[in-house]
């Protein structure tokens, strides 16, 4: 923006100079003609004085050689009898006692040195009146500065009462965008906790109803409440860009599996729960917990309800992996199930994709295997917050145990 004004700047100067010159040019042009046409006027009237008292030839012709027109050859006099005294000729300027007195008008040079000099003189004050242009522009770059620096912070201008204004308001207008992201993040929140969960409850009773078209329906009813939720969930996931805040993986992980534990225990199943040390990923609170929700549910709506499940949480390298697997049948395609909307089963793979998100959004990347349950196995590999993680960093180990 500096730059810009000083051209802005420049480039007035510049317009302002060359007119000043041209102005000061013409004036000093026509003020030297006048000077000079003045100065022949006073010569005539010498030559005319003289020539009022006599007409005598020598002293007419002494006359014109002291005059300076006379001296340059541009005076010259036609006496009565004829005779011309005097060189030059032009037009005549005055008539006395039958002469004529005639004069050519001086050539004057156009005025090349004043204009120099005040050229030099407004290239020398250019420096000064640039900078004295910026003075009133200065709270003006001030608050651009202060604009481009103010993300997640009050603006604090000081300067003309327009610019405090602007800080008002912009003020106003982030305060009133938190609040608004704000309640987005709890209604995320509440859809995820207050949705999610009990409908996962829903569904886990509705499967223990046996058959029958009663059960049939529920079921059904269930199974398109669930996917509605799940792109509720999607819509309202925040947008690209903004910072989610870091949260630690192993207390989520450890928070959600105390309700997916609690159900795991009244379906009879193996669960295995193995969180590690803390470790912290550039995803909110939330985020995670639906990550893990979408998982888990996976799990206890496509496996039999005596198969086991593993829940487990690695650090290594600069990434955190979490592994969710099951001892169910697998998956068939691994890398269709990763694609939205043909996953198989009769599920959407919204819950893949979402945890997909997830990973991609810490640069990390997510993984469809067999696990060691006989089941299928999912393995999210998120970058750890405040790390360095080369791309190819090596597995842990844990993740291969019981692999050949």
């Amino acid at each position: 923006m500096r730059s810009v004004i000083t051209r802005a700047l420049l480039l007035a100067a510049g317009l302002v100079t060359a007119v000043f010159l041209v102005t000061a040019g013409f004036l000093a042009h026509s003020n030297a003609s006048s000077a000079a046409a003045a100065t022949d006027r006073q010569d005539v009237a010498v030559v005319a004085g003289v020539l009022a008292v006599s007409t005598d030839a020598d002293a007419v012709r002494g006359t014109i050689a002291r005059t300076r027109a006379g001296a340059e050859g541009r005076l010259s006099v036609v006496l009565a009898s004829g005779t011309r005294l005097g060189a030059g000729g032009g037009a005549p300027a005055a008539s006395v006692s039958g002469a004529v007195v005639s004069v050519v008008p001086a050539a004057v040079p156009f005025p090349f040195g004043a204009v120099f000099l005040i050229a030099g003189v407004a290239l020398a004050a250019l420096g000064p009146a640039v900078w004295l242009g910026h003075r009133p522009f200065t709270p003006v770059l001030a608050a651009l500065r202060e604009l481009s620096s103010s993300v997640g912070r009050r603006v604090r201008l000081r300067g003309p009462r327009e610019l405090e204004e602007l800080a008002a308001s912009i003020d106003e207008a982030s305060s009133r965008t938190a609040q608004l992201l704000a309640k987005e993040r709890e209604m995320i929140a509440d859809v995820s906790h207050r949705l999610r969960t009990p409908l996962a409850a829903l569904r886990l009773d509705a499967d223990a109803i046996g058959p029958g078209p009663v059960a049939d329906r529920i079921r059904s009813a269930v199974s398109t409440l669930g996917h509605d939720v799940d792109r509720i969930i999607q819509a309202l996931q925040p947008a690209e860009g903004e910072s989610p805040g870091t949260c630690d993986v192993a207390s989520v992980v450890e928070a959600r599996m105390g309700f997916w534990s609690a159900h795991a225990a009244d379906q009879g199943r193996v669960c295995e729960v193995d969180v590690g040390e803390p470790c912290r990923v550039a995803l909110s609170p939330d985020a995670l917990g639906a990550v893990v929700d979408a998982l888990l549910e996976n799990v206890f709506r496509h496996t039999p309800p005596a198969a086991p499940v593993g829940v487990s949480v690695v650090r290594h390298a600069g990434w955190v992996t979490l592994v969710v697997e099951d001892g169910g049948t697998g998956v068939a395609d691994p890398s269709s199930a990763l694609h939205r909307g043909s996953s198989g089963g009769g599920s959407t793979g919204l819950g893949l994709d979402i945890a997909r998100a997830a990973a991609e959004a810490t640069g990390g990347t997510i993984h469809l295997e067999k696990g060691r349950l006989g089941g299928a196995r999912v393995r999210l590999r998120f970058g750890e917050a405040n790390s360095h993680h080369e791309p190819a960093s090596p597995r842990a180990w844990r993740l291969w145990r019981g692999h050949p």
